[in-house]
């Protein structure tokens, strides 16, 4: 019979070694502090990396190919609320510059979003994204340690985010394969 017997520096070392992976978890995540649609500045951070899948749509409420996808995209977050969060950033289209609060509000009270929408523009989007935003309606996708995987300019269907996430097994942050593509 082999005995075991937990040292203080064992007990000392786990918390330690729980704090690096925790942090390690989120090193991805972007780190860019938006306005929520209600006036409060949140970072991203709060979601990306916190080991959940995290689905991004950039759209605009004057953007009617992104007007069709959003009850998709409700129906979406319904179904996987438990591990996927979905964001909103909401732009100005055609402009592309930041979002205007008062056509975003006045969408919303005809066709409300049950997920954080936040206020962005052309650079804070790219930023967000981790690439230069040429398209809207656009979906990025983050692997819950907070990598960007996949970004979608254009209408997607969610059964497509739903697969690809499922199919997903072979990631492996950092690779040599996927170096020079980001």
């Amino acid at each position: 019979m082999i005995t075991v017997r937990a040292n203080s520096a064992c007990l000392i070392f786990l918390p330690a070694l729980l704090l690096i992976f925790s942090l390690s978890v989120r090193a991805n995540a972007p780190d860019i502090e938006l306005q929520r649609v209600n006036g409060e500045k949140q970072p991203m951070s709060d979601y990306i990396g916190r080991g959940k899948w995290v689905v991004i749509n950039v759209w605009s409420p004057t953007c009617s190919a992104c007007v069709r996808e959003l009850p998709h995209l409700e129906s979406f977050r319904k179904k996987h609320e438990d591990n996927v969060i979905v964001l909103g950033l909401t732009i100005d289209y055609p402009s592309f510059a930041y979002g205007r609060i008062d056509i975003i509000n006045d969408f919303l009270k005809k066709q409300p979003l049950h997920y954080p929408l936040f206020l962005a523009d052309l650079k804070l989007a790219s930023a967000v994204i981790g690439n230069r935003l040429v398209a809207i309606p656009l979906i990025a996708i983050f692997h819950p340690d907070g990598k960007v995987l996949a970004r979608w300019p254009g209408n997607i269907d969610t059964r497509e985010i739903e697969d690809f996430m499922a199919n997903y097994k072979d990631y492996v942050p950092d690779d040599d394969l996927s170096s020079g593509f980001e």
